[in-house]
């Protein structure tokens, strides 16, 4: 150790800014030199120093910096190693609200994990990771800029850019809200129900249906149950909406066509990665 750095850990006063830099450049050497094992150990305690000084950006660097030593190597060990300091990184990317750099390392955090078998870190990476491209599209669509140190400048784009910025935005969002990217199945099953709940409410403030060929009233257990037979598309004939309630009854069914596999898609995608 150099000895800058060897005065930096003895105790001798320091910020924690100062005191980063000086394990960064120490960690860049030893990296050079081979030393992977120090120069790893080096990057993260500079990235951990950058993080209690306020420097996100430069502490999400460094946090990748230690990842890149261990992707050189194979095995058990590196591989957790690379991944975890591919997901501090990019923490604290997200932080400094560079998203672009958020969701490249989230990516690589939740590659990695995956390789590992860890399907819980895996889901948890590659949802963060498009959480940061939504909101990278987002600041794309409306051109915001991030003020303060180390902040990411944007480049103006046009207005074409922009509304293609805005549709990827929605979709995703979409995405995001109805089954959180196919990663969150049980999303898909409360939005069915609620989907099923309100349904069931238009069908019983209507006030009628149409059973054995008569027009009447409907109690909230028949319309829960008209509800479930929309959704399902079962359609055995004996509830009718009337009115305007056929725009929902034809909404409901749609719904339940689109929504079911979606269901099962996250479900099976889940549980075959949590016992293959």
């Amino acid at each position: 150790m150099r000895p800058e750095t060897q005065k930096l850990v003895t105790g001798q006063p320091s910020t924690p800014t100062e005191q980063a830099t000086v394990l960064e450049r120490e960690a860049h050497r030893l990296r050079g030199e081979g030393k992977i094992d120090q120069a790893f150990q080096t990057f993260d305690r500079a990235a951990h120093c950058y993080e209690e000084a306020g420097e996100n950006l430069r502490s999400a660097v460094c946090f990748a910096s230690a990842a890149t030593c261990w992707n050189i190597h194979t095995g058990w060990q590196p591989l957790r190693n690379a991944a975890t300091r591919n997901e501090f990184a990019a923490v604290q990317a997200f932080q400094a609200k560079d998203y672009a750099y958020a969701e490249t390392l989230f990516s690589e955090a939740a590659l990695l994990y995956e390789k590992e078998g860890d399907s819980t870190k895996y889901s948890y990476c590659y949802v963060r990771a498009k959480d940061a491209r939504l909101l990278r599209l987002w600041r794309t669509f409306t051109q915001l800029q991030v003020t303060g140190t180390g902040a990411i400048r944007l480049e103006k784009v046009g207005l074409k850019e922009r509304m293609a910025s805005f549709f990827h935005w929605f979709s995703s969002s979409l995405n995001r809200a109805i089954w959180g990217y196919g990663e969150r199945p049980f999303r898909t099953l409360g939005v069915a129900g609620g989907i099923l709940l309100i349904s069931a409410f238009c069908y019983y403030f209507s006030g009628s249906v149409l059973a054995e060929g008569m027009v009447r009233g409907i109690g909230f257990g028949e319309s829960l149950y008209t509800s479930v037979i929309t959704y399902t598309t079962v359609g055995y004939g004996d509830y009718l909406p009337l009115g305007w309630t056929r725009i929902v009854a034809s909404m409901e069914a749609l719904s339940g066509i689109l929504l079911t596999p979606l269901f099962l898609i996250a479900l099976t995608r889940r549980y075959l990665r949590m016992y293959r």
